[in-house]
């Protein structure tokens, strides 16, 4: 097993040789046996006065591409080819072969300087496919001194500190953490994606992620020096985090929607304001008209009764007389529901309470024998009932109260008539009771064919009303009535 691992990596060995053996011989073959320059000797400036010191020497060098072609120019052959310790801009004024990140480049020209950019004018090259790997500095190291690193890839996160354009590009000026320096972060407008570069959503303070190549070129060289990293590609920039030009984008549409809310509640209000005056207005013309309809009923009511006063004054029969005058008594209190309506506020609801006070002190007045004679009691707790319900309870009192004048009283005798009206629970309770005779043993009020009886039947009937009939041990007949108060309804 150990001799055939031992074998494997005798023939591994042996081949990446054979390889490089290979790959020396290709380029021998096709170049020429020739000495290759380094980036350094071309950049040597040995008396500082900014001219090389083999400006327009003819030199070979070799490297491999960090940057395709076509990208930083669409028809000059702009690039850059690196080695492990330095880089150099190399420059064609058309490209013959096109060449990708990772190939191998041996070209041959002229050393120039473009704007402070030192580079190789080249005169013819050869592209290797070779994809090999290409060393990458930290940023945070390059900014230190980026003039060692010319040429280079470099990548690392900054700040944005500084944003701008110049005549020929768009920039953003990074700061690294713990380092007092920055670097200028470039796109030429010569770049072939110059437009998908987005600097626009960028903004002081938003922290993004680089990498491109380190290089010079000032049009003011040599008075200023400027260090620049290239970017090759859009994908070489990317936000960290969300850029504070979205969040105040974000910020901009919340406050928009706000604002735009804000205008339909308020617009909503006053359509709202506006229909509520209207159904308000119109409301009160209603209960104003209502008004008036309870008033003329009363007023008509009232001239019925009237009518029948003086068909009573001209009527001879006794038993007549007393039919009309029951009739007569009927109205009235059908109409003191009308004219109640007509005074209060609710046309809904009636105070039950003082309605029946009244009435009753009107029936009261109208038997001017027993004015004084009859006492009347109130034990009336203040109860709400709609109107529909107060008209048949008016009747029902009616009935009760005129039978008592008519049955229990006499005018030889001091009579009371003492009325409760109490709200237990969910039901209203009624009691009309007087200290007569009381009724006929063995009166039954549910099977009493009488009209007085038919009709507090049905009165209480319509009111849904338990009734209770009884005589009392003082003295005197005692109605009870129990109904609904009709709050579990509202």
């Amino acid at each position: 097993m150990i001799e055939n691992i031992g074998a494997c990596l005798r023939y591994v060995f042996l081949a990446s040789v054979v390889s490089v053996v290979f790959f020396s011989a290709e380029i021998v073959a096709q170049t020429g046996p020739q000495s290759f320059w380094t980036f350094s000797e071309i950049r040597s400036d040995t008396n500082s006065d900014n001219t090389l010191d083999y400006f327009g020497e003819e030199v070979s060098i070799t490297g491999i591409a960090n940057i395709g072609t076509g990208l930083l120019h669409e028809h000059y052959l702009q690039a850059f080819i690196q080695n492990d310790s330095a880089g150099m801009s190399v420059f064609a004024m058309e490209i013959e072969t096109p060449f990708e990140v990772g190939d191998s480049v041996v070209a041959t020209g002229k050393i120039e300087r473009y704007n402070g950019l030192a580079e190789v004018h080249i005169e013819s090259y050869q592209v290797y496919n070779t994809s090999s790997p290409i060393k990458v500095q930290a940023l945070s190291k390059v900014i230190e001194s980026p003039e060692d690193y010319l040429g280079m890839l470099a990548e690392g996160e900054g700040k944005v500190i500084e944003k701008g354009s110049t005549f020929n590009g768009k920039y953003v000026r990074i700061s690294t953490e713990g380092s007092s320096k920055s670097m200028m972060v470039y796109v030429s407008n010569f770049h072939s994606m110059f437009d998908q570069f987005d600097f626009d959503v960028l903004g002081i303070g938003d922290r993004i992620s680089v990498k491109g190549v380190i290089t010079e070129y000032n049009p003011e060289f040599p008075k200023v020096r400027t260090f620049k990293l290239f970017l090759r590609t859009p994908d070489d920039l990317v936000f960290q985090g969300i850029p504070q030009f979205y969040l105040y984008l974000i910020a901009g549409a919340c406050t928009l929607l706000i604002i735009v809310i804000l205008g339909w509640v308020v617009s909503l209000k006053r359509s709202v304001n506006t229909k509520t005056k209207t159904i308000q207005a119109n409301l009160e013309q209603k209960e104003v008209l209502l008004r008036e309809i309870h008033h003329r009923v009363k007023n008509s009511l009232a001239i019925v009764s009237g009518l029948i006063h003086l068909q009573e004054g001209n009527t001879e029969s006794r038993e007549a007389k007393r039919v009309l005058q029951d009739t007569q008594a009927r109205i009235q209190s059908v109409a003191l529901v009308h004219e109640k309506l007509y005074k209060t506020e609710s046309l809904s609801k009636i105070k039950l309470n003082t309605y029946i006070r009244d009435l009753v002190e009107a029936i009261h007045r109208t038997f001017t024998d027993y004015k004084e004679g009859v006492e009347l009691k109130f034990e009336m707790d203040e109860v709400l009932l709609e109107t529909e319900r107060v008209i048949p309870c008016g009747l029902l009192m009616n009935e009760l109260v005129v039978n008592a004048y008519k049955h229990a009283f006499s005018k030889n005798k001091r009579g009371e008539l003492h009325i409760r009206l109490k709200e237990i629970g969910d039901d209203i309770v009624l009691i009309v009771s007087d200290n007569g005779p009381g009724l006929p043993y063995g009166s039954n009020q549910q099977e009493d064919e009488s009209l007085g009886a038919m009709l507090i039947n049905s009165f209480a009937s319509r009111l849904k009303a338990k009734m209770e009939v009884i005589n009392r041990e003082i003295g005197g007949a005692e109605y009870i009535f129990r109904f609904p108060s009709g709050k579990t309804t509202d």
